[in-house]
């Protein structure tokens, strides 16, 4: 099924259709137009607005939210901008400059981060190439990366609103294309791959750090329903045959993977996902979770572990992390 959904996308990629810039007001779009162009002053896709369209119809079933997903998107990283915020640029630096090596970055080249966040790799590719844009949804989280951009001096990076499937770029117009935890998040994460795939020239790279789960369907769908109830923005995580499958689809050739696994404390994952000891939320994807750790049912290795030598137990486990660089043909 991936594989078919992959290849649905892959004719419009290699037939450069322009995707609309979709679920953005008009001011917002003249906005990122605008800046857009001053990041990238050369030719790029004509793009429009229009209120909704079929892909971006997908809810939270779980707790039976039926906004689109882009809405979902927007509250859930405005109300954790801050936190989500600081600890995604402080703790993955070293995430970021491994993608950089594998996707070849050096100075001569021009960037897009898509679903950039609070600039998590763009704070740091800023360093290695000639230009990067990060492009993102949700305002405030832009308005936390500008700052940090301006705080480091980095002058060569344009932070602006856009939707990671419909990116406003001509076909071959960057050199890397870059996306980090965020095809999670997408109800069409196949869509995604195929415009970052479109918009990098022949010879381009990229690059895609994300977690992945098991091919197994049932850890898969636990897997899942975990992450729906911790937060309503997630849609689906991949497979890693899935995402392979998805730049082989795409006229990507794959040129380096690493795998890692990554500790979590619990309560610092649902914090920075919004959520608090006592809050619905919370106390739902902890007995999930808690429940896993028999047979390690969600793939998440969860257990209990005392915080130093007279330290109280916590519930802690692992995401396993997946880094995809991919040149295009």
């Amino acid at each position: 099924m991936a594989a078919k959904n992959c290849k649905r996308y892959r004719a419009r990629s290699l037939h450069s259709i322009r995707y609309p810039l979709v679920a953005l007001s008009r001011r917002a779009a003249r906005i990122a137009l605008q800046n857009v162009k001053r990041a990238f002053p050369i030719s790029f896709a004509r793009w429009t607005t229009q209120k909704t369209i079929a892909r971006d119809a997908f809810w939270s079933a779980e707790r039976g939210d039926i906004r689109p997903n882009k809405d979902l998107v927007r509250e859930q990283f405005t109300r954790t901008a801050q936190v989500f915020g600081d600890y995604a640029v402080a703790t993955r630096v070293e995430e970021a400059e491994r993608l950089a090596r594998m996707v070849r970055a050096n100075v001569s080249d021009r960037a897009v981060d898509v679903a950039c966040g609070p600039g998590t790799l763009p704070l740091r590719f800023a360093r290695h190439v000639g230009r990067i844009c990060g492009l993102d949804l949700t305002p405030a989280i832009l308005n936390r990366a500008r700052t940090s951009a301006a705080t480091e001096g980095l002058g060569n990076l344009e932070f602006a609103i856009g939707d990671a499937q419909a990116l406003p770029f001509a076909d071959g117009l960057v050199d890397i294309a870059v996306t980090s935890y965020s095809l999670r998040h997408m109800p069409d994460p196949a869509q995604a791959i195929a415009e970052m795939a479109r918009v990098v020239k022949r010879g381009g790279r990229v690059g895609v750090l994300e977690i992945f789960v098991p091919e197994d369907p049932h850890v898969a769908a636990l897997s899942n329903r975990i992450e729906r109830i911790r937060g309503d923005s997630h849609t689906r995580t991949l497979a890693r045959g899935e995402l392979e499958n998805c730049f082989a689809a795409t006229g990507l050739r794959v040129l380096e993977e690493y795998k890692e696994r990554q500790l979590r404390s619990f309560d610092h994952w649902m914090l920075v996902a919004g959520s608090k000891p006592g809050d619905t939320r919370y106390e739902e994807t902890w007995h999930l979770m808690e429940d896993s750790i028999p047979d390690d049912g969600a793939w998440f290795h969860p257990r209990f572990e005392r915080e130093g030598d007279n330290g109280k137990e916590q519930l802690v486990f692992e995401n396993t992390t997946l880094f995809t660089a991919g040149e295009k043909l």
